[in-house]
């Protein structure tokens, strides 16, 4: 998450010189090379994905802050209509939020709750 934040900020720095003139503008060579530099020295390479560590904190976080919404399940990669249900019952009035924040945050490996379309993502 962090790489994401420094290469949104690097890229908005670096592109604040940018006008208004189209929807496409070729970066110049400075700004290829810090983008690169920038790159190398963060380790900002998007192939990784989200290391394990760091999953179960975003996913916790946001079952804590966004949980009636349903944001934890979509970053976890649910389907639509479990948000939905979430967001139309307020995470099950606040009772399955609280449930998969303690899976969450509890359990040893999030595999099992990737990609799951059950409402209660805990049952097998």
């Amino acid at each position: 998450m962090l790489r994401y934040i420094l290469l949104i900020l690097s890229l908005i720095t670096v592109g604040s010189s940018v006008r208004a003139s189209g929807p496409y503008r070729a970066m110049n060579a400075v700004e290829l090379n810090l983008l690169d530099s920038l790159t190398e020295q963060y380790d900002l390479s998007i192939e990784d994905g989200p290391k394990k560590e760091n999953a179960r904190l975003i996913s916790s976080s946001l079952a804590v802050l966004l949980g009636p919404f349903g944001a934890h399940r979509l970053y976890l990669g649910t389907t639509t209509k479990v948000a939905i249900i979430y967001g139309i019952t307020f995470g099950g009035f606040g009772i399955l939020a609280t449930i998969d924040l303690f899976h969450l945050l509890f359990t040893k490996d999030l595999d099992a709750y990737r990609n799951s379309d059950k409402v209660f993502m805990w049952v097998k």
